[in-house]
């Protein structure tokens, strides 16, 4: 029996004639979206059961890969709802930034001021704050019914089965990644270091194409086997700049809240790493170039006649 046989009359068309009927791009996109409901299910029953660090970040990076190939199947079939659930998720994951900040400024502090007693009141306030997110945030996790939006993406991929089935699906799909690209290469011209939060907003938008990308890999020319690590260390080196910016915006509060005690120490050292991180990042920005194309006419760079690597790109190719 087909799976939505219960909601929907699909009783003249079987299962297979849909499958064999969708282009690979289509293929790509149901199934895509049935693995990533699959491991947000599977994460968010396990931060349920255990509210740690690591199943937090786990749950926060497989709710944004659920929202992005959401807004992708939106974007090649523009009359499915998706608003409500990716509305949904994004609440959820929002709720857990806190927490997150949290606990990769006391590992910061930990790190660098293990023994130095101006992070002593700054330690003890982040744990506090810490152990205050737990008990809400463990609390709203657990109440959260996969089930309702695990029906909403049953619904989505079932219109994709029966909407999918013309040619051209597959231009379409790396149109939309062809887009996500646009969008970081616009967020790109815009970094300024007198802007530190510049890179943030380039560090959402390449996130939501670094995840695009692994959905659409499957229909482009093979990618150099150290791909997936450099993409992963590019925003990397974004998001170090952000926890920079984040710890600095929370000691200034701190500060102004808390005046009986000197944070000078600290602040000054955390301007310090978030300047070397600025500084590390503007060097390489360019490797962007090596991701994806610069516009639908053109070759995959990958695919460009080879030329003599760059100081900079060895030393990437070292580091892998």
């Amino acid at each position: 029996m087909n799976q939505f046989s219960l909601e929907t009359d699909v009783s003249t068309v079987s299962e297979q004639t849909l499958t064999l009927a969708l282009s690979p791009a289509a293929i790509l996109l149901r199934d895509g979206l049935t693995r990533r409901l699959e491991k947000f299910e599977a994460r968010l029953t396990r931060c349920q059961t255990d509210f740690t660090e690591e199943n937090i970040h786990d749950l926060r990076v497989s709710t944004r890969r659920l929202m992005v190939i959401l807004s992708m199947c939106k974007a090649v079939l523009p009359t499915v709802k998706v608003k409500g659930l990716r509305k949904e998720l994004k609440l959820h994951l929002d709720s857990l930034d806190g927490v997150r900040d949290t606990q990769v400024m006391l590992l910061f502090l930990k790190k660098y001021f293990r023994k130095n007693d101006a992070a002593v009141p700054l330690i003890a306030y982040l744990l506090l704050e810490e152990t205050r997110l737990h008990r809400r945030l463990g609390f709203e996790i657990g109440l959260i019914q996969k089930e309702s939006l695990s029906q909403k993406v049953i619904d989505l991929r079932f219109s994709l089965e029966t909407n999918l089935t013309g040619t051209g699906i597959s231009d379409q799909v790396l149109a939309v990644v062809d887009e996500g690209f646009a969008e970081v290469q616009w967020r790109k011209v815009n970094v300024s270091s007198d802007n530190p939060t510049s890179f943030h907003a380039m560090r959402i938008a390449f996130k939501k194409f670094r995840y695009m990308l692994e959905v659409t890999e499957p229909l482009v020319p093979r990618m150099p086997p150290t791909r997936s690590r450099t993409l992963h260390r590019y925003q990397g080196m974004m998001g170090d700049i952000q926890d920079m910016v984040v710890f600095l915006g929370f000691l200034d509060r701190f500060g102004e809240e808390n005046p009986q005690f000197d944070i000078t120490l600290v602040r000054n050292f955390a301007i310090k790493k978030r300047d070397e991180r600025i500084e590390n990042f503007n060097v390489r920005i360019n490797q962007l170039n090596l991701f994806w194309r610069k516009s639908h006419e053109a070759r995959f760079p990958w695919r460009q006649p080879v030329a003599s690597p760059s100081k900079e790109e060895l030393e990437e190719l070292e580091d892998e």
